[in-house]
């Protein structure tokens, strides 16, 4: 699940508008604005590159985009080695 006040926050302290932050991704604002809605999903590589302009790291970025998508340290986790 996609959560946009995440990525809101993430280009608010990155000191950028939202035009800047899609000109910088690649992306038209009219893109980012259908993305930020949920009509069209962003790609790997805008994913990638919003981690490389708003300077965050890896956590950042499943948080941002993938949070529902992938368990939480130390829940639902099951030991390969037994």
């Amino acid at each position: 699940m996609f959560y946009p006040n995440l990525l809101k926050a993430a280009i608010v302290r990155a000191e950028l508008t939202q035009g800047e932050f899609a000109k910088r991704i690649g992306i038209s604002h009219n893109a980012l604005t259908s993305r930020m809605n949920g009509t069209t999903k962003f790609t790997i590589d805008e994913v990638d590159r919003a981690k490389s302009v708003l300077s965050i790291n890896n956590s950042d970025i499943c948080e941002i985009f993938f949070a529902d998508e992938f368990p939480k340290s130390g829940k639902n986790e099951r030991s390969i080695a037994k």
